[in-house]
């Protein structure tokens, strides 16, 4: 967008919105920004001391349990820092200029994609763990478990990359040198995107889908047929893995959050805003908070831990 353009768009605002409008929408500017930086601090709170307890202590690196869940928390401190980071453009500065605004959503969209794959790994060991015990120490080794954290990253990084090798290919390079509102479907240039993007989306959930029920169901059987001194913990892992389930719906809706879109659209730019914010609240924000939950607060062992660094730091 050029400093042309950039005149237009201010006089069209200042026509829409007179000048004490204007000002309640900076005051709500800032007001959300608050919002939304008050929760950041208290989520990255949480997360760092679960980060913290799991480098302090050894016994958690040799587990490949450990391992996929410090991996999700570390990947939603990525998520969050980056999507922080494009709410606050987006309210200071709505049109950003395009190489910024495709590096950010590259990283914003390969760590929402790594999130349900990350569920389907851990879902996975604990399968092994429960249903193969015998096997379990040869097929979730560290190495192994690092491979396949690279194997979800690559696959991650696909839905993001493909759309930007295809803005390549159909836009000028003086498009790369304007500036666009950063969301979603700033990377749809051509009509195909959208239904590349959706199937994308189908099989990727539709893969995690499968392995949430088939570990759920092998797990159950497990539990009911174990002995009396197996059952407690096949019935953890039957919950922890239905806990995924959960963590696997809120993070569907990330993608489903686009479709209120058609909903909002006939209201006025000012209550359009605040729909958006309350949607990344809820979506972006406090769906993090179950993650410190499943482990920080029901796992034994970060609980003697986390007990005694607070009992140390107090």
């Amino acid at each position: 967008m050029n400093s042309t353009e950039n005149a237009l768009l201010a006089t069209q605002i200042k026509e829409e919105f007179p000048s004490a409008v204007l000002l309640s929408l900076k005051t709500k500017s800032i007001i959300k920004i608050s919002i939304v930086t008050f929760l950041y601090i208290v989520t990255m709170h949480i997360n760092g001391l679960l980060i913290f307890t799991f480098l302090k202590q050894p016994l958690f690196h040799g587990n490949s349990r450990y391992v996929l869940y410090i991996h999700m928390v570390f990947n939603d401190v990525f998520e969050l820092s980056v999507s922080l980071i494009m709410h606050i453009y987006f309210q200071v500065m709505p049109y950003t200029p395009v190489p910024v605004c495709y590096f950010l959503l590259i990283l914003s969209v390969s760590s929402t994609f790594n999130t349900p794959l990350n569920l389907g790994l851990m879902a996975l060991e604990r399968y092994v763990a429960i249903c193969q015990p015998l096997r379990h120490a040869e097929l979730c080794t560290i190495p192994r478990t690092s491979c396949a954290l690279a194997v979800t990253w690559v696959i991650s990084l696909l839905p993001a990359v493909s759309d930007l090798i295809i803005v390549f290919f159909i836009e000028s390079l003086s498009f790369f040198n304007t500036r666009v509102i950063c969301r979603g479907d700033s990377f749809s240039r051509a009509p195909f995107q959208s239904i590349k993007r959706h199937c994308m989306n189908i099989i990727y959930f539709s893969l995690v889908w499968l392995i949430i029920i088939f570990t759920y169901t092998g797990i159950f059987i497990a539990a009911r047929s174990a002995s009396i001194s197996d059952k407690s913990s096949a019935k953890k892992a039957h919950n922890t893995v239905l806990l995924h389930a959960v963590q696997l719906l809120l993070s569907m809706l990330t993608f489903l959050a686009p479709l209120t879109e058609i909903f909002i659209v006939e209201l006025p730019l000012e209550y359009q805003m605040d729909v958006q914010f309350i949607r990344y609240v809820f979506v972006n924000i406090l769906s993090r908070f179950l993650s410190p939950l499943i482990y920080g607060l029901r796992d034994e062992n970060f609980q003697k831990h986390i007990k005694g660094h607070l009992k140390y730091s107090i």
